[in-house]
């Protein structure tokens, strides 16, 4: 079914990796969220990123968040490398 447009997506998750040799995992981070809608400016996402374990994160989308054709999700954290993350939402 995948992800649909202006619908919650609870627990999207994604992997954090140190931006010393791009490959390992990142734990304890404080990760910050944005999203562009439809090729718009970045904004915060409604939710903050939670951390799950081993470098892998989570955050819970708002219909807000996903309220487009396509989303571009982008992560950042101090000792980390940015993740960008491309979503084509469903009707």
């Amino acid at each position: 079914e995948g992800i649909k447009k202006n619908q919650i997506f609870n627990n999207f998750e994604f992997v954090m990796v140190q931006s010393t040799d791009h490959v390992t995992p990142g734990t304890g981070l404080t990760v910050t969220g944005e999203r562009s809608i439809d090729g718009a400016a970045f904004a915060a996402l409604a939710n903050v990123v939670a951390e799950v374990a081993n470098g892998v994160y989570k955050v819970n989308l708002a219909a807000t968040d996903l309220n487009g054709d396509m989303i571009t999700l982008r992560f950042t954290a101090s000792g980390a490398d940015t993740r960008l993350i491309a979503i084509k939402t469903s009707p």
